[in-house]
């Protein structure tokens, strides 16, 4: 299990990816960050973890992607992937440094662009706000909206 392991984490990093975190038995290939904490009540957000064996299969599926990008000339060396530390963390800051979100709970998770925001927020109008903003961040090419109205946490 730790040859797989090991494994996944040298394809992702030849990639310019990098585990950000990892245990025995999970580990966290793309950047995850919280941007605001304002909203009491808002549950914690988890990073997005995955067993060995999907970090192995999401390597390869990583690396195909990748190379087929290279190939249409849709992307830099080093893949899709690689600038999301970067964007999350500039989107991150973006966020956090714009008062109109100040008291909302905001957590994002960047993958080869696109951004998923994930937390609470106190209107439709708000996390309407929230989307189009961080979709107009340098380098985001799409955004996934996972917040919630409220401290609730509903799926749509």
């Amino acid at each position: 299990m730790r040859i797989w392991v090991s494994l996944s984490i040298a394809a992702c990093a030849s990639l310019g990816i990098s585990a950000v975190a990892h245990t025995a038995d999970m580990m966290q290939l793309d950047p995850f960050a919280r941007a605001t904490d304002g909203y009491s009540g808002c549950p914690e957000q988890a990073p997005p973890l995955m067993t060995a064996d999907e970090a192995r299969t999401e390597a390869h599926v990583r690396s195909e992607r990748g190379l087929r990008c290279a190939m249409e000339g849709k992307c830099e060396p080093g893949g899709s992937y690689k600038r999301d530390p970067e964007i999350n963390a500039q989107v991150r800051a973006a966020i956090a440094g714009d008062k109109r979100f100040a008291n909302t709970s905001v957590w994002l998770t960047t993958s080869r662009r696109w951004v998923t925001l994930q937390g609470c927020v106190h209107s439709a109008a708000q996390r309407k706000a929230l989307e189009a903003f961080v979709g107009k961040q340098t380098n985001v090419e799409r955004v996934f909206d996972e917040l919630s109205v409220g401290t609730a946490q509903t799926k749509h």
